[in-house]
């Protein structure tokens, strides 16, 4: 199956990115760290596994990773757009002895930059819709636009956790940039501009490379 990457510290818009990807050629989207959580928030057996993981800012291991993927795909969409996987090199193999992988984009942001966005990030305990108190802000402050309840920062949004996803960030997945560009895949895309700018650039890249 055909499947295009993102990767980039926390904070750089993978998320937003991949979203708006995914929307435009019709691509699953598949963004490990909310499946895992919806894991957790229904208790499975799974969320109980990773549950204390996340509440630390530690990486899920690689398996559990792999069992998360597996059971997400959805066979009746052509291709992937992954989203926070893979984030180790271990992942990355495994990524491409199982995908035909079109293309990495990673999204480059200063690390004062994405920590400042990080600290910013608010969500709803009750629907999950995700806000950032200075680029997308809810119309009542504090309060969800979409079911009004109160936001909470979000467990791996706290100062202490950041400081710790932050460093196994260069520690671990910035590795991940050069095993990507030795394989001529990878497109490294200037985070601090303009949403939209940043996704047209990528759209432009995808589609080329989905007509081929």
């Amino acid at each position: 199956m055909q499947c295009f990457v993102f990767l980039g510290i926390q904070g750089s818009g993978k998320g937003t990115q991949a979203e708006l990807l995914s929307e435009r050629i019709n691509f699953q989207h598949i963004n490990i760290g909310d499946l895992l959580r919806e894991q957790v928030m229904k208790r499975t057996e799974l969320g109980l596994k990773v549950q204390d993981i996340i509440g630390r800012g530690d990486l899920v291991p690689d398996a559990l990773v792999f069992e998360i993927v597996e059971s997400s795909l959805n066979p009746d969409r052509k291709g992937i757009v992954f989203d926070g996987f893979p984030r180790t090199l271990v992942q990355a193999k495994y990524l491409v002895e199982h995908f035909e992988v079109l293309q990495v984009f990673f999204l480059e942001l200063g690390e004062d930059e994405a920590i400042a966005r990080l600290s910013s990030r608010r969500v709803c305990p009750a629907c999950g819709a995700n806000y950032n108190i200075l680029t997308n802000k809810p119309n009542k402050d504090n309060f969800c636009d979409v079911c009004g309840t109160e936001l909470i920062i979000r467990q791996d949004d706290q100062p202490e956790v950041i400081s710790r996803r932050v460093k196994e960030f260069y520690e671990q997945t910035l590795a991940l940039k050069e095993f990507f560009a030795k394989r001529g895949i990878l497109s490294v895309i200037d985070a601090s501009e303009h949403i939209e700018e940043i996704a047209a650039k990528i759209a432009d890249i995808a589609e080329r490379l989905l007509k081929k």
